[in-house]
């Protein structure tokens, strides 16, 4: 098993999908899950590789410059720890949302599978490129089938409007991060991130690209005040696309702080910490303020990634190795909660049409799985100790303490602010008084929705407990 192989099972599904006619959807459904499993199993055996440290597959393009000679520029596609970890969570995110859509899309899965597997796709390359180039192609291309998904199976009438505003951000972070790549290869001659990273480069020179960088990073993560595209277009995106965007897409804006911002640019990331942890804490504190505001589920989890990717963002800028892996463990972790999450308040609109939390009080007694479930997911997304979540955050507050104690007690208060908004959400919708919907006309979940949560909780817990593979 090497990375070409697995680069190639989504590929090749796309094309037997493509080929395949539309009435064909019990064996189009089949095949996708199946291919979905392959593809999981697949990144499981290459994260625990020993040697996937070292693999990588060079691709070689040629072009022709203003003289005869021909000039080779490389692309390497290479893992680590770090990627094949995303790649893994993106993996599972396909497995739930292929899950989720046998009962509520059967009638467009052939558009919708096409997606999910181009998503997929684009995602592995952007996770494995060493080029810069290549990875902001990849980077943005991972976004037009989300709005897509967006604008055709959006869940409101304002779906055109949110994804007018995703186009519109994604546009805004695509261009200072294109400049950026420009402005590097006619300053230093190269795309590959290995060569930078060896580069004595010019302050100066590090001014200019931090800055496209950040911002770039700090629209997709996002941080306040690049934040307003997120609540919308998790509210009008349908229940794979905020299992999506909360649990991988997201994840792509810390990706590149972690690959490419403080690696390349060390001496200024060490420079502006503590200006970048500032901004990162005030994001967490007002997303957090927010979540408390909100009565709508789906609002409430938005400002909740915001919060928690707030946490994410300071330990990548503390520039400690245990802030780092910490950091890298709660990615992994955040993206499995919060896309469970999603998937069970997308279950809970399709049974009453509402978001609202008054409107599911008492529902343990009426649906014990489906309340169950939400239990296990909220005590994980608050770091209860036993979850991955826990270890990710026990390390990002370890390492920030070494460097700044006072960081360590804001950021500690701000994690306190998301476990009060979580026990609201569940005492509310679980232990009070039942309405006469919940009393009467509440079911539980269906074999389907129960498979497509536990694919998200149970890794969760498992590695929460033996942390090791993620070490």
């Amino acid at each position: 098993m090497n990375l070409m192989q697995m680069m190639m099972s989504p590929i090749i599904t796309l094309i037997m999908m493509t080929l395949m006619p539309k009435d064909k959807k019990r064996m189009m459904e089949n095949m996708s899950t199946l291919s979905s499993i392959l593809i999981l199993m697949q990144t499981m055996y290459l994260h625990m590789d020993n040697n996937h440290q070292i693999k990588a597959i060079t691709l070689l393009f040629s072009s022709n410059t203003e003289t005869n000679n021909m000039t080779m520029t490389t692309h390497q596609l290479c893992m680590d720890t770090l990627s094949t970890s995303l790649m893994m969570l993106t993996s599972m995110l396909m497995l739930t949302s292929m899950l989720m859509s046998k009962k509520t899309m059967y009638h467009t899965h052939k558009k919708l599978f096409m997606c999910l597997f181009t998503i997929t796709m684009t995602l592995f390359l952007t996770l494995t490129t060493s080029s810069l180039m290549m990875f902001y192609i990849m980077f943005e291309s991972s976004m037009m089938p989300l709005m897509m998904m967006m604008g055709l199976w959006g869940s409101r009438k304002e779906k055109t409007r949110a994804t007018y505003y995703f186009l519109l951000y994604t546009m805004m972070g695509s261009l200072p991060l294109f400049i950026t790549i420009l402005i590097m290869n006619n300053k230093l001659g190269t795309f590959n991130t290995t060569t930078l990273q060896n580069m004595e480069i010019h302050t100066h020179t590090q001014q200019q690209l931090f800055m496209g960088l950040f911002l770039a990073f700090a629209m997709k993560t996002p941080l306040i005040p690049w934040h307003s595209w997120l609540p919308l277009a998790h509210v009008e995106a349908p229940a794979m696309g905020s299992v999506l965007l909360a649990g991988m897409l997201l994840k792509l804006g810390t990706y590149g702080f972690i690959r490419f911002t403080t690696p390349m640019l060390t001496n200024l990331s060490k420079y502006t910490s503590p200006m970048m942890m500032i901004m990162s804490m005030l994001s967490m504190w007002l997303a957090s303020i927010n979540s408390l505001r909100q009565n709508d589920m789906k609002r409430m989890m938005a400002y909740s990634s915001m919060a928690h990717m707030g946490m994410i963002t300071a330990a990548c800028f503390s520039m400690n190795p245990m802030s780092k892996k910490g950091a890298m463990m709660l990615m992994l972790s955040h993206g499995l909660t919060s896309s469970a999450l999603f998937a069970l308040v997308s279950f809970l609109y399709e049974r009453h049409k509402s978001r609202l939390m008054k409107n599911f009080q008492g529902m343990s007694y009426t649906t014990p799985m489906l309340s169950t479930l939400i239990m296990m997911t909220t005590l994980a997304h608050m770091s209860t100790p036993g979850s991955m979540n826990f270890m990710g955050e026990y390390l990002c507050l370890l390492g920030l303490w070494e460097l700044h104690p006072s960081m360590t007690m804001t950021s500690t208060m701000g994690m306190m602010m998301s476990t009060a908004y979580l026990l609201l959400l569940y005492i509310q919708i679980t232990s009070s008084k039942p309405t006469t919907y919940t009393k009467y006309k509440m079911y539980d979940l269906s074999l389907n929705e129960t498979q497509a949560i536990l694919t998200l909780t149970m890794p969760n817990m498992t590695l929460g407990l033996m942390p090791y593979p993620m070490m």
